[in-house]
C-alpha cells in the first residue's frame, strides 16, 4: 500500500475534499486536545464513517473521527487515535472497524 493506493474502506483525501477535512479538524481541535498545535494534512478518508487519516507536521499520524458540529469540540473530543509513522498508520487503517 501507498498513500495513492487504499484498501477498502479508505480513500485518498485530495483537492477541496482534503481541505475541508482540515479545516473541520482545525475547527473542532481546541487547546488541551492531544493534536493541539499541529498543522494537519488530511490523507485518507473512511467510506463507513467519519474518520480521517491525518498527518501531524511533527511527523506522527492519527485517525480522528470527526463530529461535524463545526465548532470547538470538548476534549478529548474529536475521538483521536495517535500513531506513530507510516507503518502503524497502515497498520491502524487495515484494523480500523465501523
Amino acid at each position: 500500500m501507498t498513500w495513492t493506493d487504499f484498501r477498502e474502506p479508505w480513500h485518498r483525501a485530495e483537492g477541496d475534499s482534503a481541505r475541508t477535512f482540515e479545516a473541520e479538524a482545525a475547527t473542532e481541535i481546541a487547546d488541551g486536545h492531544e493534536l493541539h498545535g499541529l498543522d494537519l494534512i488530511a490523507i485518507a478518508t473512511c467510506e463507513g464513517c467519519d474518520s480521517v487519516v491525518y498527518g501531524g507536521s511533527d511527523g506522527t499520524f492519527a485517525i480522528v473521527h470527526l463530529s461535524w458540529t463545526t465548532k470547538r469540540e470538548t476534549p478529548p473530543s474529536p475521538r483521536t487515535t495517535r500513531l506513530g509513522g507510516f507503518i502503524a498508520a497502515e497498520a491502524a487503517m487495515d484494523q480500523h472497524e465501523h
